[in-house]
């Protein structure tokens, strides 16, 4: 992701409308979209998306473990020391997006950024994003 981190949350923004769009114009036969077949809210899918998308930009062999709603910014059962790093390349993507990518990757641990990637798309840090004014409120 290049270009300073106003343009970085920028093209984030542009990411997330346009796949919250694709995924709200998939239907299958039955007439519910895929999302809600799946039960997974579009909103939280786009945002889950967008960013194993950024994530991938710095680690390609990153793969979501999941795009479910409801995973938390805690990091329940992580050592005191990975939860730290992970606190850390949460407060630098708040700021400067690809720089907490980066400091993820520096990490080399697949495992810990699958981690990262959940409390970026839990519920609180999506939250702040919205009061920081780096992604648009949902209705």
């Amino acid at each position: 992701m290049a270009g300073t981190p106003e343009q970085q949350v920028q093209q984030l923004k542009e990411e997330y409308e346009r796949r919250l769009a694709e995924i709200k114009d998939q239907a299958p036969e039955t007439g519910e979209s895929q999302v809600e077949a799946e039960q997974i809210p579009a909103e939280h899918q786009a945002v889950s998306e967008t960013t194993e998308k950024a994530i991938q930009e710095q680690v390609s062999e990153f793969k979501a473990s999941s795009h479910q709603p409801g995973r938390s910014s805690g990091h329940v059962g992580i050592a005191p020391e990975a939860q730290a790093k992970i606190q850390e390349w949460i407060n630098l993507s708040l700021v400067n997006p690809s720089a907490g990518v980066k400091a993820a990757k520096d990490s080399g641990d697949i495992g810990l950024i699958d981690v990262y990637h959940g409390a970026l798309t839990s519920n609180e840090i999506y939250q702040e994003m919205v009061k920081r004014g780096k992604l648009p409120e949902l209705k």
